[in-house]
């Protein structure tokens, strides 16, 4: 017998799934869970994609619905690109992260950092989610 199957099985009618509730707004502590470069889709122009964990621990008393292994969220808002805006921001960042300050970051090496972040609400396709609006002073 073969360890995969064809048939999906859940506890309610996917008819009558909603949405659940995003992480809620305020500040978080999270792991750096991936990184890496990635082109920007509608410009092609370089980013730095940082994948990052809040763990169910923070998670309010008030929130049951949230995932036991944590939630994770992507912060997407540094170019990866050689000028000084970018280079200013970036600087910012991995003091944030404390991540590393020279002129070669290997995103492997942000792995496993702790940053604190501020979450917020945005709507997609109809949907509230969470969103990373910035990475937060230590």
């Amino acid at each position: 017998m073969s360890g995969s199957t064809s048939i999906m099985r859940f506890s309610q009618d996917i008819a009558t799934a909603e949405a659940p509730p995003p992480l809620p707004a305020r500040q978080y502590n999270a792991e750096v869970i991936g990184a890496s470069i990635r082109p920007a889709m509608s410009s092609g122009v370089p980013y730095l994609n940082l994948q990052l964990r809040v763990s169910a621990d923070q998670y309010p008393a008030d929130y049951p619905d949230g995932d036991p292994d944590g939630t994770v969220l992507y912060y997407n808002r540094l170019r990866a690109v050689d000028d000084p805006r970018a280079r200013f921001a970036m600087r910012q960042a991995m003091t944030r992260l404390g991540g590393p300050l020279s002129m070669e970051i290997d995103c492997n090496s942000l792995i496993g950092l702790r940053v604190n972040i501020e979450v917020t609400h945005s709507e997609y396709e109809g949907e509230m989610r969470a969103q990373v609006s910035k990475l937060l002073d230590p």
